[in-house]
């Protein structure tokens, strides 16, 4: 079936919930009350807790405006395996980095994350200083791949770390130069 914005719009603003529910199984969608998010813990130069017998994922970044790339990246990662740790920058890695300042804090973007349903893990990073500090994050996960985009300006880092604890280093997605957190909040 196929229904006018408009249609939505007038439920909505009537607030007929039964209406909006009904017409969701009408459409055979499944509504659940429940949400399933992923673990969000600190990083404090320790070993990650993850469940036994998992094949671990790793990905890093800051995923500030999540968009388009960031889904297919996460995704294609989560494929690789069958338990995502994404580990989160923190807020002066976009100050710094991407020097601009960041749209949504470190625990916004943990929680915008955690919500996606092939996350798994979400790891706050501290400010990390250099490849000891990140060898040592990748020490403590122990994945068994480390996932990243095609252009990863760190590639020869992130090799060098998953040789360390005997994982591999996957590419998952090619850079979508059309999506870009800071192109999107520079529009």
């Amino acid at each position: 079936m196929m229904y006018k914005k408009s249609y939505f719009k007038s439920l909505t603003t009537q607030g007929s919930m039964s209406a909006i529910l009904l017409l969701l199984n009408a459409c055979s969608i499944e509504v659940s009350q429940t949400t399933q998010t992923a673990t969000i813990q600190k990083y404090h130069r320790q070993t990650i807790q993850i469940p036994n017998n998992k094949n671990i994922v790793l990905v890093g970044g800051c995923f500030d405006i999540l968009h388009f790339g960031h889904i297919e990246f996460l995704k294609n990662a989560k494929a690789t395996g069958n338990y995502l740790v994404v580990a989160l920058e923190p807020d002066e890695s976009i100050t710094n980095y991407k020097r601009r300042t960041p749209t949504h804090n470190q625990k916004e973007r943990a929680d915008i994350l955690a919500a996606l349903r092939f996350v798994d893990h979400v790891v706050l990073l501290p400010v990390l200083k250099g490849f000891v500090d990140y060898n040592q994050l990748v020490e403590n996960i122990k994945p068994q791949v480390i996932a990243i985009t095609a252009d990863d300006p760190q590639i020869a880092n992130k090799q060098k770390q998953a040789n360390s604890v005997g994982a591999i280093v996957m590419i998952v997605a090619p850079r979508l130069g059309n999506f870009s957190s800071t192109k999107i909040k520079e529009k």
